[in-house]
């Protein structure tokens, strides 16, 4: 039985200011960092074979705390970066909507088919993400893995596993910065839930407030 795991990153400093971060790097808060670590103590007595990260800061920095004192390696993967946000990267909704406030609405009514400007598509992020996805299924059959990656990138894993269309809503509904979620892929590549988005060990904590 193959067991996949998946993080998304502690809590940016963009985050806390409401920027479009992508494919730019921002720095953990305090309460980022305090996420990762209580996720490291939950798996502490998960065996892992190996995890792969997002090669972005923000993702690679939470799969460091969380790899903890587990002797495995952090393979990066260009597939699970979070969707390339171009022109529109660092900046506010706000200062979007008043700068380019024509080219957003497009996006926003059909992100499938209009890319952020000098950035990607929906369509493309999610056929990036799937395949790095199956790649993951394939190349570690039978072993448990842990992929660190971004909200958007999940949604992408989450929209496969649960074979839904993402809708043009989608980033309103990702998952919280380190959640925890787990699949297990049987030999047909069959699916099975084990748990989604849990949040069990960051509650009492401010990693969670």
């Amino acid at each position: 039985m193959t067991r996949i795991y998946f993080t998304r990153h502690g809590e940016t400093e963009w985050n806390r200011q409401f920027r479009f971060q992508g494919n730019k790097n921002s720095e953990l808060t305090e309460k980022g960092i305090l996420a990762a670590e209580l996720l490291s103590s939950r798996i502490e007595g998960i065996e892992l074979d190996c995890i792969i990260s997002s090669p972005l800061k923000r993702a690679y920095h939470t799969a460091e705390i969380v790899r903890g004192s587990k002797s495995i390696d952090i393979i990066k993967d260009d597939g699970f970066r979070e969707i390339n946000l171009g022109d529109f990267e660092g900046m506010r909704y706000d200062e979007i909507k008043s700068k380019r406030g024509e080219t957003l609405s497009e996006i926003e009514n059909d992100p499938f088919n209009n890319r952020y400007p000098n950035g990607e598509n929906l369509f493309e992020f999610y056929k990036r993400v799937e395949k790095s996805f199956k790649d993951v299924i394939e190349n570690y059959r039978n072993k448990n893995t842990l992929i660190v990656a971004h909200g958007g990138t999940i949604k992408c894993i989450e929209s496969y596993i649960r074979n839904f269309q993402i809708n043009k809503d989608w980033m309103g509904t990702v998952v919280k910065n380190c959640s925890l979620s787990c699949i297990e892929v049987d030999e047909d590549n069959n699916i099975k839930e084990i748990f989604y988005n849990d949040t069990e060990h960051l509650k009492g904590s401010l990693a969670l407030s």
